[in-house]
């Protein structure tokens, strides 16, 4: 299934690692959003951001041991932009049944500070399936609750990837419709995957249109 909501678990892992191995194996740039969801303030919003290939294994390092299985992604530029995935038996997650049972039974953030979730993160990813190409609604959200019982949530969203000419035609076209002063709410707007579907249809054929001409015009 390419939307999947699963927690991290030890025998969840190997799985989590391949989709998201996938999802970072088309060189697209990527918006990721973090905030803690106990506090009522807006996400914090990072854009441009691309796989740092320079950092220790090529930007994506992952351990496994017999009782614990991490993965770490580190995300050019911006210091705080990576994320991780990680299971560890001795947290209660060794399967996803017991990281599931755990999870229903604590409370919120906003119950009793006792009962708190903690120590166990749950994912909702699209996308990332072997044979998978590049979708524009791609996206991994992690949730993780920490010792503390408070929640880190990071969504990471994907462009349409640098090989996808059409998209980036499409994407231009609707920044700069209305004029440089609309271009960066628009780009936004667009990377953010909030163009109505109507609209990203008509100016990918608008791209189609466009980039057809050109191939005319350098045949000639």
């Amino acid at each position: 299934m390419r939307d999947v909501t699963c927690m991290a678990a030890l025998d969840t892992m190997p799985h989590l690692v391949a989709r998201v191995r996938n999802l970072l194996g088309h060189g697209r740039r990527m918006t990721v959003t973090q905030r803690y969801t106990y506090v009522d303030q807006p996400p914090e919003v990072t854009t441009g951001l691309t796989l740092d290939t320079e950092a220790r294994s090529g930007g994506i390092h992952e351990s496994i041991r017999d009782d614990s299985h991490h993965l770490g992604v580190n995300l050019r530029p911006g210091l705080m932009s990576g994320f991780s995935l990680s299971a560890y038996a001795s947290d209660g997650n060794r399967t996803e049944a017991e990281a599931w049972k755990r999870y229903h039974a604590a409370e919120s953030i906003s119950g009793d500070p006792l009962k708190r979730r903690r120590h166990m993160t749950r994912i909702d990813i699209t996308g990332g399936l072997p044979g998978d190409g590049p979708a524009r609604d791609d996206k991994l959200i992690i949730s993780a609750w920490n010792d503390d019982g408070v929640c880190d949530e990071r969504v990471v969203v994907f462009d349409g990837g640098p090989r996808d000419g059409r998209e980036r035609a499409a994407r231009w076209l609707w920044a700069n419709t209305l004029g440089p002063a609309h271009r960066e709410d628009r780009e936004k707007a667009w990377d953010y995957g909030t163009v109505p579907d109507e609209d990203v249809k008509l100016w990918q054929v608008r791209a189609d249109e466009l980039l057809a001409a050109i191939a005319d015009e350098g045949a000639n």
